[in-house]
């Protein structure tokens, strides 16, 4: 939610962009804050974005930079893929090409090829080598904003280079490297400052240096900050040499990302979406795959309750129940794989058997108390409904058979995805819902088969 002064503050863009008063509309872009045109962009609706941004890029390209990394991914595609080729070019040159290469792939190929081409020989191979890394690479997040020095430079040398740096770079710990750039040490600011002019930099670095190496995936930097609560580390090449570092606020957004992604695959859907927010076509093919999945898994229970159609015409009452139990099944099941997945990404469950199946025991143990509960509520609620007591016999057993099942289903599924290296977040969603609908079907039907003579009676 925006607070008061940046709603009225975006109620005059808005005003200012309507009435086609671009010069007070310029003005105002000029004064306000980065951070709060972030926050209002958020509120804006598509032609609004692009329009405000292009005014923005005219008044200054700088901020209009500044302004577009900031933003949310889905935005920044957004406004690339709506402003012309040449507008889109001016305002990404400005970024590296670690920046690119994180939106680069999500860009129409006019965009790309553009870029590509604009861009110098070196900036090319180091822009492809970016990319090669994959999506859950740090290496996007690296940045060259880093001050080192030789282990011999004195504090009064260091204090020199610091003053000299440019203005953008944000200085809160200087490096200290051998004379083949290895990572030897690190000294705040604070410890620098309040050391003699005449000391080395040597004596005053601390040499128990936390830092991770170029080729680590965005989720071990996430752990790596969250445990040492850093603000910056330093990132090192298989030699030990210093190559860059990586800062908090690119970890929040890959956090956010992260986030978001997983939210995505437990609907069954893909975060592209965000980028095709005009393209209906585009959106419904990218839902398609996984809603295939649940149709030809509901086929299979279409099927199963086709072969049970000897059961339900004896005793018609039997399908009253079968939305119920498709429902409790899949809740049970979902609950279960999400603790899981979630456990799993936070190494609050570890990848040790051992140790999984301490927590799925645990898991099933659960189950099995809520299975009790709500088999013999259901249970004496559908004697009562249907006037027959086996009934609630019938219920109760199949409840609680799909329960226990469903927890146990769930809570095995994401590690099975982890074993076969694939993400945990992803048998949330469609598979285990769909899997447990089946599941919880065939128990229920056959439980009810097994008593069909006493039904009848």
């Amino acid at each position: 939610m925006l607070t008061p002064s940046l709603n009225v503050l975006k109620e005059t863009l808005k005003r200012l962009l309507y009435k086609g008063n671009y010069k007070a509309l310029e003005r105002i872009l000029e004064k306000t804050h980065k951070g709060d045109l972030v926050a209002i962009f958020r509120y804006l609706s598509h032609q609004e974005r692009v329009k405000i941004f292009q005014i923005l890029m005219n008044t200054s390209i700088e901020k209009a930079s500044d302004l577009l990394y900031d933003l949310d991914e889905d935005i920044q595609i957004e406004i690339l893929r709506a402003l012309p080729i040449k507008e889109a070019l001016r305002v990404l040159i400005t970024f590296s090409t670690g920046e690119i290469s994180k939106i680069i792939d999500k860009l129409p190929v006019e965009l790309q090829n553009a870029i590509m081409a604009k861009l110098a020989e070196e900036e090319k191979e180091e822009l492809r080598k970016f990319i090669s890394y994959g999506e859950d690479s740090i290496a996007p997040l690296i940045s060259e904003d880093y001050i080192s020095v030789e282990e011999e430079k004195t504090i009064e040398d260091v204090l020199n280079i610091v003053r000299s740096a440019p203005e953008d770079i944000e200085i809160i710990y200087i490096y200290v490297v051998d004379k083949k750039e290895r990572l030897i040490g690190v000294a705040s600011i604070k410890e620098i400052l309040t050391a003699p002019l005449n000391a080395q930099i040597k004596d005053v670095m601390n040499t128990d240096v936390i830092s991770i190496r170029s080729d680590a995936t965005k989720s071990e930097a996430i752990d790596i900050f969250q445990r040492y609560d850093l603000l910056i580390i330093p990132v090192v090449d298989e030699n030990e040499e210093l190559i860059g570092v990586i800062y908090i606020d690119d970890i929040l957004d890959a956090i956010t990302e992260k986030t978001t992604e997983d939210f995505f695959k437990m609907a069954g859907a893909q975060e592209e979406e965000l980028f095709y927010t005009n393209q209906i076509l585009k959106t419904a093919k990218l839902r398609l795959p996984w809603l295939f999945v649940v149709v030809f898994g509901e086929m299979v229970s279409a099927v199963i309750i086709s072969l049970f159609d000897f059961t339900i015409r004896q005793f018609l009452p039997i399908v009253f129940f079968l939305p119920l139990v498709a429902a409790i099944s899949g809740m049970i099941s979902s609950q279960s794989a999400i603790i899981t997945a979630r456990g799993l990404a936070t190494g609050k469950i570890t990848e040790y058997f051992k140790d999984f199946l301490n927590f799925l025991l645990r898991e099933v143990k659960v189950a099995v108390l809520i299975a009790l509960a709500v088999s013999l509520v259901v249970g004496l609620i559908s004697s009562v409904w249907i006037s027959a007591h086996i009934m609630g016999v019938v219920i109760g057993i199949a409840l609680f058979l799909n329960i226990v099942i469903a927890a146990f289903v769930g809570g095995l599924l994401p590690y099975i995805s982890l074993k076969i290296h694939k993400d945990p977040t992803v048998a949330t969603g469609p598979i285990t819902l769909t899997l447990n609908d089946i599941i919880g079907i065939l128990i229920y039907l056959g439980t009810a088969t097994l008593f069909l003579e006493y039904l009848k009676v």
